[in-house]
């Protein structure tokens, strides 16, 4: 998952975000490895964070002067729409879960 967001991150307009969920995202990931968090845990952390970034955003770019520019890539509306609520419950939403 993280190789698949590199793609992402130079499109990103706070690229150092990603690397905060992509650092909990690794951590995360050893401890589901070595069972020491379930994979239903991990889900619902990584989609705390997730939402906490995407208001960080949002506040960053509500305060940076308009720009007039276009919309964002695809792929950064992607990102910014995965790990949603559903994500932290049983079964997920595997489509956005990442």
């Amino acid at each position: 998952m993280i190789k698949a967001t590199d793609l992402v991150r130079p499109l990103l307009p706070f690229p150092e975000l990603l690397d905060r969920e992509n650092a909990l995202r690794k951590a995360l990931a050893e401890q589901v490895q070595t069972r020491t968090m379930s994979l239903l845990e991990r889900n619902i952390q990584i989609q705390k964070l997730h939402s906490q970034l995407l208001e960080e955003e949002r506040s960053r770019l509500s305060a940076a002067p308009a720009d007039g520019s276009k919309p964002p890539p695809l792929a950064v509306t992607q990102w910014r729409q995965s790990n949603g609520e559903s994500c932290g419950r049983l079964g997920g939403d595997s489509g956005t879960c990442y």
